[in-house]
């Protein structure tokens, strides 16, 4: 389509006259064109539409830059050809949009003459305070009773895709609302989140090396190139987590996982190529972190895009560079600087196994403390110090005390050795075995292993369903339970079934704070000794009947 000024993307109104290869085009959203310095300003003519119009306009626009605060009038005029200036030919929209409750109309005074001022206009959504993800959150956590979708969709640009990640992560709760065709997000509260089996990994192909001589114009482009298509590669592979142990007797499909500190749902699609947002109803995931049950059948019929089996768990999305493959390679490298350690590096000490050290190198998740089996497996290595140097790496014998072929600090000489004809290497000095000490405690307590496991909202599936299935065998009567509960040995012959009910005190009021003394009059009450009126004693009774009246204490509380 050709115009006056050669710009294809005009309206119809700025095409030549008599040009007939011209063709008007409509649409529901005004497009609007941003001008720049070096091209001719245009001003669209809107003389042909009506205030109502002229207002959808204004407001779509104003959404569109609501990064941008309020705007002044000759803003809107070069871009829409609305005049709201004071006087102009579109006042009346003017005063639409100070009526409106989704603008906000400032008062600014005039950059060329102070003593006058401009309106300003602005989009004004429905939660003016949200403005990133973090106000987002909190304005949800506000609304104990919930809170429409569609009341937060004008907040800030991108806020969809955060309450897409808030909802995905099981930070929000979300119900579908058919009648309105909406949904309503609630407060989620206190999280149970649970470790599954299996240490997790990714396989991605690594990045190559950024040449030194930068000058080498043949070998940096050649360079941009690779690494550009190593990272859509990685980019295109990392949402197919590998694991040591079978997760699907642990979660399901469509439910909420976080790998690599980064929430998603393992992978429902059904369709290749296509949007989670497009896919059919019954492969999309469901709000809830959480499914009582496996997703359609005729997903299986139709077969899933990624495979879920024993050595792998598909995700919805892919890991990010930044946050989710740095955490997984990190957590890998400290279980192997674990293992290493463990095995008995360099031969200084025999390795170690059982106790903490056997829950820290396992796959299988644990619900220790990671502290606490910091300090044991360091302890351990400790231990392990000094039968190595008398009967070699890997020797088998009883437990020694470690400080025995310990060198002590102002001995004289290299180190002690062994018996004469003995093959033992030198013992390590008391300075040595502190730093490995120090070294397997810090490899221990490596924030990185946190990441070894994937994590999930809620007990596994398979205690979950083992829960089902034996809750008709649990008694309904305390009395039985109790019996229950001695046969299986889970409590002791003496044990009470119940703690005992807990007094309350009559002084105290439901927050446990002590009750304030108040003293009420009763109704229709009077004084009957009349008699001492015009006494000393009757001032005083008749002061402190007002005191009494009043609420304020009178005397010892007698009265």
């Amino acid at each position: 389509m050709s115009n006056v000024y050669g710009l294809d993307f005009l309206r119809s109104e700025h095409n030549l006259p008599g040009d007939a290869a011209a063709t008007p085009t409509t649409s529901a959203t005004p497009a609007f064109r941003r001008s720049s310095s070096s091209s001719i300003a245009v001003i669209p003519d809107v003389s042909h539409k009506s205030d109502l119009e002229k207002q959808s306009d204004v407001l779509i626009f104003l959404r569109q830059h609501r990064s941008s605060g309020c705007l002044p009038p000759s803003v809107i005029y070069k871009s829409l050809g609305i005049d709201l200036s004071d006087g102009g030919v579109d006042s009346a929209v003017a005063n639409m949009l100070a009526n409106n409750p989704k603008v906000n109309v400032e008062e600014v005074p005039d950059p060329e003459n102070p003593s006058l001022s401009i309106m300003h206009y602005g989009y004004r959504a429905k939660f003016s305070t949200v403005r990133d993800r973090a106000t987002l959150l909190a304005q949800i956590n506000r609304c104990k009773h919930g809170v429409k979708w569609s009341d937060l969709t004008d907040a800030y640009d991108d806020v969809e895709k955060d309450l897409k990640k808030l909802l995905a992560g099981g930070e929000i709760l979300g119900v579908n609302n058919p009648e309105e065709r909406d949904k309503v997000l609630f407060p989620r509260g206190d999280h149970f989140l649970v470790e599954l089996d299996g240490c997790v990994t990714v396989d991605l192909p690594e990045l190559p090396v950024e040449p030194e001589d930068k000058n080498d114009l043949a070998r940096m482009e050649a360079y941009k190139q690779e690494l550009l298509r190593l990272k859509n590669v990685r980019q295109a592979t990392s949402h197919l987590i590998k694991t040591d142990i079978d997760h699907r007797t642990q979660i399901r499909r469509g439910e909420a996982v976080r790998v690599g500190n980064e929430w998603f749902r393992v992978s429902s699609a059904v369709r290749e190529g296509v949007s989670l947002d497009n896919q059919p109803p019954r492969a999309q995931a469901p709000p809830s972190v959480v499914s009582m049950k496996d997703l359609s059948k005729k997903n299986e019929v139709d077969g899933y895009v990624r495979r879920f089996d024993q050595n792998t768990l598909p995700l919805d999305g892919s890991l990010s560079e930044e946050v989710g493959i740095a955490n997984l390679q990190s957590a890998k490298k400290a279980r192997e600087r674990l293992h290493a350690i463990a095995g008995g590096e360099g031969g200084t000490h025999r390795g170690v196994s059982g106790g903490a050290s056997a829950t820290l190198l396992s796959s299988v998740a644990s619900e220790k403390n990671s502290s606490m089996l910091a300090g044991v497996f360091a302890k351990s290595i400790a231990a392990s110090f000094g039968m190595a140097a008398s009967r070699g790496p890997g020797a088998a014998g009883g437990r020694k005390r470690p400080t025995a072929m310990i060198k002590r600090p102002g001995e004289g000489g290299p180190g002690r050795r062994g018996p004469p004809g003995a093959k033992g290497k030198a013992a390590p000095d008391a300075d040595s075995v502190k730093r490995a000490v120090e070294d397997a405690k810090q490899a221990a307590s490596d924030p990185s292993l946190s990441y070894s496991h994937a994590v999930r909202h809620g007990c596994t599936k398979d205690v979950r369903d083992m829960y089902l299935e034996t809750l008709d065998l649990v008694p309904t009567s305390e009395v039985d339970l109790h019996k229950v509960l001695l046969e299986k040995k889970l409590i002791e012959p003496g044990e009470k079934m119940s703690r005992p009910r807990m007094k309350r005190k009559a002084n105290l009021d439901n927050d446990g704070k002590p009750k304030k003394r108040r003293y009420y009059e009763r109704k229709n009450m009077r004084r009957t000794n009349t008699h001492l009126d015009g006494t000393d004693i009757g001032a005083m009774l008749a002061e402190a009947a007002e005191r009494q009246s009043q609420g304020k204490e009178v005397g010892d509380g007698g009265m």
